[in-house]
């Protein structure tokens, strides 16, 4: 095989694992924001300081808002679905022609 048709693989493969390493990076950082905010509402709820009342009840809704941004941000996923298809109709389409199953 030669170097031009293998170029593209391991690009693929490289693009593969930055999508990897984004969405891990994505779903750690969701859940510190999904025990930040359960955390902060028990402390909410248990708080007789209005002013401290206040502070968590804009906490809370601190976290609730990057949450969304993040759940919004998740077409990462679907990204990353899309390039394995691709990888694996790739690794099929090339094995069909290498073992003369199509032409």
């Amino acid at each position: 095989m030669s170097q031009l048709s293998s170029a593209p693989y391991r690009s693929d493969l490289s693009h593969l694992e930055k999508l990897c390493t984004s969405i891990r990076g994505k779903l750690q950082f969701m859940d510190y924001l999904v025990r930040a905010a359960v955390a902060d509402v028990d402390r909410f709820q248990g708080e007789s300081d209005p002013g401290t009342k206040i502070f968590l009840r804009q906490l809370i809704e601190m976290h609730a808002s990057n949450l969304a941004v993040e759940c919004e941000n998740m077409r990462l996923v679907g990204e990353l679905c899309h390039s394995l298809e691709a990888a694996v109709s790739e690794d099929n389409a090339s094995s069909f022609h290498e073992n003369g199953d199509a032409a």
